[in-house]
């Protein structure tokens, strides 16, 4: 076989460096960005941040050595009189200092989670102190490993206060703290999740043991059901958390969320105001654009690297403006389309896709969204990443168009003001939807429901 070469001609589309730091550029968090920025101004020497430029300050008049030493004795002694001077109003020595760290975000205990929820609780003085008490002796797995005599004692309650200020705390969440031991935490749980087999309560009171050595067998005979019957009890005990306290999350450490913009409001009208102090603005020292001309007496090689660093900066310029120039675009069409929603923060919000916002500003689908992801705005209503104006919608039986988001914020309105013990199904929360003129399908609902962490109507019954 003869190997010979021939001229092959296709097109390609291909991608420059340029043009990926844009797009990556585009998709990141403003925080991101910022450190981007950073490290960028860091490895070019020849960018530079833009600031407003100040009149030179004249020259000091020349003064003699000796009139600049007695200047400077002269500050010292100020100071050391400002740092010895008492304060005009004495500190009161009984005044609690300010504990600085109380205004950072923090992650929340358990115990503190529990305290919080026996606070929001109306509870009698004493009940109250015992319930407390309880929980300061609460394990690591959330199980009450003392006694209601001792908790008496500490808190100085009676017996029965104490024994009250537990069935306190085994009512909180999570279900199945302040149980005694592994039974007692199972059985809490079954009542709040209203689980009604009494020979599931059989199995957890006293056959635990052979549950954990697996003898299924024995099991089906003493209870005297079939294996099928074990087999379905046995997948709700697994459904069920033996640590109750393991349930519990604190939570991500707190972040923090910087907007990309601000939205501001000036008599009838609104401005967009992009994020200028995270990402500063940027420009090309003039002092090296100098030094690229002719007369500059620069050698070809030194004006060779800045050429190639200038022509580095302004790319890199140029895809921040982008950026910033194409998520105010976005922000500037979703107060346009939001206009009802911005007049008081609590105005129903209108559909709007990212295919719409694409057609209008004349780019693909894919800018749209990584303008949208991880970006936030700042309103005087608070802080809305941008795609919390996104959504697909409805059209009511007047012709109005509504959002989902509105759909699922009216869902929420009607389980909650639902009667506890006549939940509502999923199917009548459709036809409620519908009677309000927005057709909504069963399913969707479910859907909406579980979106929102709503339970099923079975779990939110009140027994």
């Amino acid at each position: 076989m003869e190997l010979r070469q021939t001229p092959d001609l296709r097109q390609k589309v291909t991608l420059s460096p340029h043009v990926y730091q844009g797009l990556n550029m585009l998709a990141m968090p403003i925080a991101e960005l910022a450190v981007l920025v950073e490290n960028e101004l860091l490895d070019n020497p020849v960018l530079e941040v833009e600031e407003d430029e100040v009149e030179p300050e004249e020259p000091p008049e020349e003064r003699s050595e000796s009139e600049e030493e007695r200047a400077w004795d002269e500050w010292l002694e100020m100071y050391e009189d400002y740092a010895t001077s008492e304060p005009a109003t004495p500190r009161d020595p009984n005044a609690e200092t300010v504990n600085t760290e109380e205004f950072v975000g923090g992650i929340q205990s358990f115990d503190d989670y529990l305290l919080e929820q026996v606070g929001m609780l109306d509870l009698a003085p004493d009940v109250e102190r015992a319930a407390r008490a309880i929980i300061g002796t609460l394990d690591d797995d959330g199980f009450f490993v003392g006694d209601c005599g001792e908790v008496a004692a500490v808190a100085a309650v009676s017996r029965e206060a104490a024994e009250a200020g537990l069935r306190v705390v085994q009512q909180l969440d999570p279900p199945g703290v302040g149980a005694r031991n592994l039974a007692e935490a199972l059985e809490i749980q079954m009542e709040y999740l209203g689980i009604e087999e009494p020979v599931l309560v059989e199995i957890v009171e006293h056959h635990l043991d052979d549950i954990a050595g697996n003898r299924f067998r024995k099991l089906s005979r003493l209870l005297k059901v079939d294996e099928e019957e074990l087999r379905r009890l046995l997948e709700l005990l697994r459904g069920l958390n033996p640590r109750p306290a393991g349930a519990f999350s604190p939570g991500p450490s707190p972040g923090y969320i910087i907007p990309d913009v601000t939205l501001r409001r000036f008599g009838d009208e609104w401005l967009i105001i992009p994020n200028g102090e995270s990402v500063p603005t940027l420009r090309v020292s003039p002092r090296y654009r100098t030094m690229l001309r002719s007369t500059s007496g620069v050698d070809d090689d030194t004006r060779r690297y800045l050429r190639e660093h200038i022509r580095s900066a302004q790319t890199f310029i140029r895809n921040l403006d982008r950026r910033r120039d194409t998520v105010s675009r976005i922000a500037q069409i979703v107060l346009e389309i939001q206009t009802d929603f911005f007049e008081d923060g609590k105005g129903p919000l209108r559909p709007l896709r990212l295919e719409d916002v694409a057609v209008e500003i004349g780019v693909h689908l894919s800018t749209v969204s990584r303008g949208v992801t991880g970006k936030y705005m700042a309103t005087p209503y608070g802080l809305f990443e941008l795609k919390h104006f996104f959504s697909g919608g409805y059209r009511t039986s007047s012709g109005t168009d509504v959002a989902s988001t509105s759909v699922k914020s009216r869902l929420k309105e009607l389980v909650r003001d639902e009667d506890a013990e006549h939940p509502l199904s999923d199917q009548r929360l459709a036809e409620m939807m519908s009677e309000e003129g927005v057709t909504v399908a069963r399913r969707t609902v479910a859907k909406y429901r579980e979106e929102l962490a709503i339970d099923p109507s079975w779990a939110r019954k009140r027994r």
